[in-house]
């Protein structure tokens, strides 16, 4: 742990009133009442101006399941027996019995002692079904649910559906560090029980200063996607921006907007909570303009499939549209539009190149073995850098597999050559284009709206090396530097067994990005 870390996560003595009083920027978040007639209005407000948002008195609805919302119920209604756990000490993660992780937590004191080296926090837990069938049950507003019609990660098929939902189990002084949601996403977190005045302290930053906090966090020395530090009082009274600040309570939903930086101090006796995330038409267009570009740096595992998203939603309401003729279904088609069109470009092979191989049948998860992003379409292979499992036949899409914007940034194996491949027929992507190109320009005959003015599909086949900023055309040996940092990744990641290639680096021959 840094040296400064310890001021942040000794709680001991930590009111609302004293936070607030450490920071000249530090703010109290809005809160308003779950049964406050203006809570819908307040909604549009926070999902507009990107700022953090408490609606609480949740636990004194009728419907609040005391009976349900506690650890015993909670242990004896997931299927598991263990749960991941992180060391707040030494910052490692570990899987344990449940039974081991609550005697751990009965002997814990609410606040770190001096000399103590354990300290675990349950993250990641699977979310009790009965759980899950209560948020929908309509104590909460519909549209923050997990499977609120506005969530489009819902748009996914089942196989390829992303889980959001999950419980935190928590004891005074563990900790999340600083961190933001993935993709762009919206988040919601629900103080579901506590115990012995258990309480959570969140520590958050607006959806519009997320710039000014990644340029403090490389101030500080740290990479805010690498999720690794956590940031002390000290460090938060001098950010060149405000800090919203909340005390989270039993029955309080904290809602996080997306790209907000927060962090997340347990304080007290045990807290359990669960939370979610929700994707938006806004947050698809911020994932694929910012968040993913830096994911693909800084090596974060991309999980909630931003392209497959846009391509199932599209599919979903061009077919809704062309059975209702609805505005509301036409406004969203014309939106995913233009990411659709913005994902075809980046995915789309040379016009005329035939040597091209597709997957045999489409698979429902393939990620790049380099910055862990999704493939949806396009992307590089290497046969020769695994070794194929005893038994099983070796079919494409089983090698070591990259994204091209790692192809095109020298993040290679030691092969002189990685073979283009594609998911899918792209042709039946640009069908896909088409039909909703047809039923919105159906909506506008029949609606009399004006003519819509879209890109024409030989816009989307461009050149090569109009697709990126970046040079694509050539390699060389020199750019092939960064070799040795697929090594080192590849010999860390559990499902793949890594061979070195014989082919000494001097021996490598420029490369066509073909698909870049």
């Amino acid at each position: 742990m840094d040296g400064g870390r310890t001021s942040m996560l000794t709680t001991k003595g930590w009111s609302l009133p004293f936070l607030l009083s450490m920071g000249k920027r530090f703010r109290p978040v809005p809160r308003i009442s779950a049964f406050d007639p203006a809570l819908q209005a307040r909604l549009d407000e926070y999902e507009t101006r990107g700022e953090p948002l408490v609606v609480d008195s949740f636990q004194e609805h009728g419907d609040w399941p005391n009976q349900m919302f506690n650890v015993d119920y909670f242990q004896q209604h997931i299927d598991q027996t263990s749960i991941g756990v992180r060391d707040i000490h030494s910052l490692a993660d570990h899987i344990v019995t449940f039974d081991d992780f609550i005697g751990h937590y009965k002997d814990c004191a609410p606040f770190v002692a001096p000399g103590e080296t354990k300290r675990w926090y349950g993250k990641d837990a699977q979310c009790p079904q009965e759980w899950c069938q209560w948020l929908h049950c309509g104590v909460l507003p519909s549209r923050l649910t997990p499977e609120s019609p506005q969530n489009l990660l819902n748009c996914l098929p089942e196989d390829a559906r992303v889980e959001t939902l999950m419980c935190y189990l928590g004891i005074g002084d563990t900790f999340t560090p600083a961190h933001k949601d993935l993709c762009a996403s919206f988040g919601q977190n629900l103080m579901s029980y506590t115990e012995n005045d258990g309480c959570s302290f969140w520590f958050m930053t607006r959806s519009a200063d997320i710039g000014e906090v990644t340029k403090y966090f490389h101030h500080l020395g740290h990479e805010l996607d690498h999720e690794l530090h956590a940031v002390t009082l000290e460090e938060l009274s001098e950010a060149p921006f405000d800090v919203y600040i909340v005390q989270q309570k039993l029955g309080d939903l904290v809602l996080v907007p997306p790209r907000s930086c927060h962090q997340v101090v347990n304080y007290g006796g045990i807290t359990l909570k669960t939370s979610w995330s929700r994707m938006t038409l806004s947050g698809l267009s911020v994932a694929l303009a910012h968040e993913l570009p830096i994911y693909q740096r800084a090596c974060r595992l991309e999980t909630y499939r931003i392209k497959l998203v846009v391509y199932h939603a599209l599919r979903h309401f061009t077919d809704s549209l062309t059975s209702t003729n609805s505005e509301d279904d036409a406004s969203k088609v014309f939106a995913l539009m233009p990411l659709y069109d913005h994902i075809l470009k980046l995915e789309a092979p040379p016009v005329h190149f035939t040597s091209l191989t597709l997957l045999r049948a489409p698979v429902s998860d393939l990620t790049c073995d380099f910055c862990g992003a999704d493939i949806f379409q396009s992307f590089f292979e290497c046969r020769g850098c695994i070794v194929p499992v005893s038994g099983t036949s070796e079919e494409s899409g089983d090698g070591l597999t990259l994204c091209p914007a790692c192809y095109i940034d020298g993040r290679q194996c030691l092969c002189p050559v990685m073979r283009p491949m594609q998911i899918r027929d792209f042709e039946g992507l640009l069908h896909d284009r088409r039909r909703a190109l047809e039923a919105l320009e159906k909506y506008s005959h029949h609606s009399s709206k004006s003519p819509l003015v879209m890109q024409s599909e030989g816009s989307l086949l461009l050149d090569p090396h109009q697709r990126y900023s970046k040079p694509v055309a050539f390699f060389n040996p020199g750019v092939r530097s960064s070799s040795t940092m697929v090594e080192e990744t590849l010999k860390q990641r559990a499902d793949l067994k890594y061979v070195p290639c014989a082919v000494p680096k001097s021996q490598t021959i420029p490369l066509i990005a073909h698909l870049v």
